[in-house]
């Protein structure tokens, strides 16, 4: 799947994750260089989140749940274009 440029600029590609399109971000700023994923929450809804380490693997031995996101804060700040929004067709 090819990545849109504009994702790029924000450190961003897009994944399969369990058969769902995912958005992950890096902040080159995060010396953790942890990576953030979001997606669609099963319904189409909604947007669900869950931070990783650098090295794809959860924080805690029980997994990196996935977790609801504040889906109208995002919107708030949308623009012309949101990284996360935009990427998932929302």
């Amino acid at each position: 799947m090819r990545t849109d440029p504009r994702l790029r600029v924000y450190c961003g590609t897009i994944l399969t994750v369990d058969g769902q399109r995912v958005v992950q971000l890096v902040d080159p700023n995060d010396n953790a260089r942890r990576r953030f994923q979001y997606r669609r929450t099963l319904d189409g809804t909604g947007i669900e989140q869950r931070t990783l380490r650098a090295d794809g693997q959860p924080y805690t031995d029980t997994g990196s749940p996935w977790e609801p996101a504040d889906v109208a804060t995002m919107r708030r700040i949308r623009g012309d274009y949101h990284p996360i929004l935009d990427s998932l067709g929302l």
